[in-house]
């Protein structure tokens, strides 16, 4: 699922505003970041990105809307005027500095454990790791086990999560859930529609990330319904992921994010 906005924090209205934008095709719910340097419009997270947003898509279509029986919701909203010829187009965004939106964390390709054991996931890291994992989660795919993380550490090309005793040791693999109430940087998607929780390395705000902070990481399933993710309560609890076609579960994870904003 795209960035869906669920309340101001503030408190304030939602404000959808007509943006300029460059060129391309726009989601509802894709994140957006401000005007490159003379570049006229806002832009794709994945396109440009930016340590900060300017705000959420909230278009799906290019309009005006056709009438053809095929044109539904969310196909896409296609814009081509361009800097270069003064001709850039409207896109409606969300642009409130506060809000707060549920973004889905990726199941895609998830993450390959190195070793299991009682207290300790690893997996291989490219560079940076995940050092300040503590208060996230790691979702097992094959077992479908939570296991909240209590500390982590970056050593010799992988990172070691320090789990609750009782880790189940048959995981194989699995995808991150970030931790919540500190400012990180989120990894987002090729399409910056989701979160990229198959990332082996923390992101860099500015470069392939943007700043956030996670209010709440919450999980939605066809048997359980929705809950706020709890150390008391859902840590080692089995929850089977929407991706895995074996179970019956079909659970989805997102995070309740304030991202870092331009107009704050």
């Amino acid at each position: 699922m795209a960035a869906k906005y669920k309340y101001d924090a503030g408190g304030a209205e939602l404000v959808i505003k007509d943006l300029k934008a460059v060129p391309g095709t726009y989601q509802e719910g894709q994140v957006l970041v401000g005007a490159a340097a003379e570049g006229g419009g806002v832009r794709s997270a994945a396109a440009g990105i930016a340590a900060s947003i300017i705000g959420v898509c909230n278009q799906g279509e290019t309009l005006p809307i056709s009438n053809a029986l095929n044109v539904h919701s969310n196909n896409g909203a296609t814009l081509s005027g361009t800097q270069a010829l003064g001709t850039l187009e409207n896109l409606k965004v969300i642009i409130n500095a506060e809000a707060v939106y549920a973004i889905e964390y990726s199941q895609a390709t998830p993450l390959a454990w190195g070793a299991v054991g009682d207290t300790a996931i690893a997996f291989l890291s490219a560079g940076a790791g995940f050092a300040s994992l503590g208060g996230g989660w790691l979702w097992s795919y094959n077992t479908g086990e939570l296991d909240y993380v209590v500390s982590s550490s970056v050593g010799a090309g992988s990172t070691t999560a320090v789990t609750v005793t009782g880790t189940g040791v048959t995981s194989t693999s699995g995808i991150v859930l970030q931790p919540c109430y500190q400012l990180i940087p989120l990894e987002l998607t090729a399409d910056a529609l989701n979160i990229a929780a198959n990332a082996d390395d923390v992101g860099v705000a500015g470069s392939n990330a943007v700043n956030g902070v996670i209010i709440e990481n919450r999980i939605e399933s066809a048997l359980y319904g929705s809950e706020i993710l709890d150390c008391r309560v859902h840590n080692q609890k089995v929850r089977f992921m929407n991706t895995n076609a074996a179970q019956k579960d079909k659970t989805k994870a997102f995070a309740y994010v304030k991202f870092a904003h331009l107009l704050s």
